[in-house]
């Protein structure tokens, strides 16, 4: 379902930026354009780290906002934004990958978790994605994670 999700359209790379809230906005903008979520979407998803800290770090060098499927999501979605130079989440919370998750309920996107969860459990497959320099080359080395059982 990942594979499903994450195409050449909601996949960005980028050298840098210099705040977590532009990474949240910046990774988020495919699914805007596409109409899959709402600004408010975005700005729920700010307002959350803000108000709770950067639980959305989870696990080193990634990062996964996201909101209430109340707060302006039109349609499951997921987007990644890989950074070349990392952006702090907090204080020695550095994140090259923010992975945005819209869900319009609580099991819709579980499949996705799961995949997600295969390819984060491991850092050196986390570490391949980073490297990636090309959409195609992040597609091709997720599909070969999640291939594998």
């Amino acid at each position: 379902m990942l594979t499903e999700l994450l195409t050449k359209d909601t996949i960005q790379l980028a050298n840098f930026v210099n705040t977590w809230q532009e990474a949240i906005h910046l990774a988020a903008s495919p699914l805007l354009k596409q109409n899959k979520i709402e600004e408010r979407y975005i700005e729920a998803m700010i307002h959350s780290i803000e108000k709770h800290g950067p639980y959305v770090v989870i696990t080193p060098k990634v990062a996964i906002p996201h909101a209430r499927p109340t707060e302006g999501v039109n349609a499951l979605a997921i987007s990644l934004l890989s950074l070349q130079k990392p952006v702090l989440f907090g204080p020695k919370k550095p994140v090259f990958l923010i992975i945005v998750l819209a869900t319009t309920d609580h099991a819709s996107h579980l499949q996705a978790l799961v995949d997600l969860t295969k390819i984060l459990q491991e850092p050196n497959q986390i570490d391949s994605i980073i490297a990636c320099q090309h959409k195609e080359e992040i597609i091709k080395e997720i599909q070969q994670i999640v291939a594998k059982e």
